[in-house]
C-alpha cells in the first residue's frame, strides 16, 4: 500500500503511479481511476493494539487503540477482552494487549521512533520551500520564512493566498505540504490540517493560528 509516515514523503503522487500500477497488473480490466486517497493507522512499536485499563488513570478508565490497520481483528478482540476486565474475569490476552507493557524489542524500536521525531525538529531552522508565494501555484501550498517565523501558504483555486503558522500546534514541529490531498501534514506525530488551517486528524486538537497569533 506504498506506506509512508505522515508528512514524511513527497512522492506521494509517485505512490500512487505505483499502486495503481500495481493493482492494474493484478486487474487488467480496469478502465480508470475515480478517486485515490491515503489513510492513516495508528501503530504501535510492537504492531499489537493497546487494550486495556488506561495507563497512569481511574481504574474504570479502559482503552482500545493502535490497531495497525487491524481495526475488525483488534475491535473483535477489544470487544471480548474489556469485556472481562471490566467483568473482573481473568482473560489471557491481557499481559499481550496491555497498554503500559514494555518489552526490549519495543524499547529499542520506540527508541528508533524517538531519533526520527527529532529529525524532524531541524525543520525550524531550515529555509522554505519557496522563497517567495509568488512561486506558488493556484491549488497548491507551500512552506515561507519570513525572519524566524515559518509560514504555511495555500494559494487557492481562486488566486486567494491562505497563509497560517506552519508550527503544529500539538507539539511545535514545522507542518509539510501534501500535494495529492492538498493538506498540511506534521511529519513529527501525524496531526493533519486542510488546505487553509483548520485540523482534520490529531493529536493536534486545534486549528494551525493565523500568522499574527504565531
Amino acid at each position: 500500500g506504498e506506506d509512508h509516515k505522515t508528512g514524511q514523503a513527497e512522492d506521494t503522487d509517485e505512490r500512487f503511479d505505483r499502486l495503481e500500477s500495481w493493482a492494474r497488473q493484478l486487474f487488467p480490466m480496469i478502465e480508470f481511476v475515480e478517486f485515490h486517497w491515503s489513510g492513516q493507522i495508528i501503530e504501535p512499536v510492537d504492531g499489537l493494539a493497546f487494550i486495556g485499563r488506561n495507563p497512569l488513570d481511574k481504574d474504570n478508565i479502559f482503552i482500545a487503540t493502535g490497531d495497525s490497520g487491524n481495526g475488525m481483528t483488534h475491535g473483535t478482540i477489544a470487544g471480548v477482552l474489556l469485556t472481562d476486565l471490566i467483568m473482573g474475569r481473568e482473560n489471557e490476552w491481557a499481559t499481550l494487549y496491555d497498554p503500559s507493557r514494555i518489552t526490549l524489542r519495543a524499547s529499542v524500536e520506540f527508541a528508533k521512533e524517538n531519533l526520527n521525531v527529532a529529525a524532524q525538529y531541524t525543520d525550524l531552522v531550515t529555509s522554505g520551500d519557496v522563497d517567495s508565494t509568488d512561486e506558488i501555484k493556484p491549488g497548491d501550498g507551500a512552506i515561507v520564512r519570513r525572519g524566524l517565523s515559518k509560514v504555511a501558504v495555500y494559494r487557492d483555486e481562486q488566486n486567494v493566498l491562505h497563509e497560517r503558522s506552519a508550527v503544529c500546534v500539538h507539539l511545535g514541529c514545522i507542518v509539510n505540504w501534501n500535494s495529492e490531498e492538498k493538506t498540511w501534514d506534521c511529519p513529527c506525530h501525524g496531526s493533519r490540517y486542510d488546505a487553509k488551517g483548520q485540523v482534520i486528524q490529531g493529536p493536534a486538537n486545534s486549528d494551525l493560528p493565523p500568522v499574527e497569533d504565531s
